[in-house]
């Protein structure tokens, strides 16, 4: 069988599958298999290596490698996929289950018994395929209180711990899993009700007076799509960007979030631009410094890290600090609520290429249009 099945796993493994790869062909003797035998191999490759005198890029290629096949051998054995996100690669496992391969290669690596360590990450994604594991139990507890409380609502997607609802809301359980990891199921279960009864109610909308609502305002970038997803219940407040880019309004509560609807916007007595406006402000507020890291040559992408990434194309004073970094006309891009892409020149194909990929790979995808960021704000680019 040999690494043959590798082949098999193109569309569900993703990244991990070439990294695998590349993996395989680097070590001696060849990959046996999958299954069983592929995993007393990779046993094999862990013990070989931790012998070995190496550097830490060496190390890093190693995790990488042995990393990705371990995630593509769980998959093939328990069913699954690999998942993305902002850079950080997953494999779902089950319907909640989640397990990081590459934390179990470097935690096995530095262990006193590498093979032991790594047969106790392999019991965990098993249990993470049962819906019984750390991450798993957590998201099955909540799924199951959400429907009993709240059959109004449902699951949009998630990765591990971050939950998206169908009516716009985003859930953090991580204190969640706290509660789970510290007490017992009917703790958890309690946890999840109070979470729950937090969120916008079904029969009586949830509305906050401006005065209230005006420092927690925020602006998110939504795609077309996304808006004609929606149930008509669920009309959000939007407003026209360009191209296929629209900018809702989210109120920001600590971790827990919610989109701002139309007939809330239409209550405030400032009116939509204004609140528009407030939630552009409050952004800016936020962005007083900007970490912008450079992608390849001509290409950078803003990495603040708070999942508003994307809407700060938004920045009434973008234009002018990109100008002193170099002379316009400075192109963006904001495939996914996460990330902004900037770039000029020569560079504007190589960045239309990384949105579009960017998009094909985004759990919650904006748009691969391209937009000239001017003084007055994004234009959609004519090309």
């Amino acid at each position: 069988m040999g690494a043959e099945w590798l082949n098999t796993l193109d569309e569900i493994g993703g990244r991990l599958v070439p990294a695998a790869r590349f993996f395989v062909d680097s070590e001696r003797p060849p990959l046996p298999g999958a299954g069983p035998q592929g995993i007393r191999w990779l046993a094999e490759q862990l013990e070989d290596f931790v012998d070995r005198d190496t550097d830490e890029p060496q190390d890093d290629l190693f995790v990488e490698g042995a990393g990705a096949l371990l995630g593509l051998l769980l998959i093939q054995h328990l069913g699954g996929r690999s998942r993305e996100k902002d850079g950080t690669h997953r494999v779902q496992l089950g319907r909640f289950g989640w397990f990081d391969p590459f934390v179990a290669i470097q935690d096995a690596l530095d262990a006193e018994d590498p093979r032991s360590r790594l047969a106790e990450y392999l019991s965990v994604a098993e249990q993470e395929a049962a819906d019984d594991g750390p991450v798993s139990r957590v998201v099955r507890t909540f799924a199951e209180t959400l429907e009993s409380e709240r059959p109004d609502l449902g699951i949009r997607s998630h990765f591990e711990l971050s939950v998206d609802l169908d009516n716009g809301a985003s859930v953090d359980l991580e204190r969640l899993e706290r509660v789970a990891r510290d007490q017992d199921e009917a703790a958890t279960t309690e946890a999840a009700r109070r979470i729950i009864s937090m969120l916008p109610g079904a029969d009586t909308p949830e509305s906050t007076p401006w005065h209230e609502d005006a420092s927690r305002l925020l602006p998110r970038l939504v795609s077309t799509q996304f808006l004609s997803t929606l149930p008509g219940e669920q009309s959000l407040y939007s407003g026209s960007v360009g191209a296929d880019v629209h900018v809702a309004l989210q109120l920001r509560y600590g971790t827990r979030a919610r989109y701002v609807r139309a007939s809330e916007v239409d209550g405030w007595a400032l009116g939509s631009a204004a609140a528009q406006r407030q939630a552009v402000e409050n952004l800016a507020e936020k962005s007083r410094s900007l970490r912008l890291e450079p992608v390849t040559e001509g290409v950078l992408r803003v990495r603040q890290g708070d999942g508003l990434d994307g809407a700060r194309l938004l920045l009434p004073d973008l234009a002018a600090r990109l100008t002193q970094l170099a002379e316009g006309p400075w192109v963006a891009a904001s495939p996914h609520r996460d990330v902004l892409l900037l770039g000029h020149g020569a560079a504007v194909d190589e960045l239309a290429r990384r949105a579009e990929d960017a998009v094909r790979r985004a759990p919650h995808p904006v748009s691969a249009s391209l937009f000239a960021v001017t003084a007055h704000g994004p234009r959609p680019l004519l090309r």
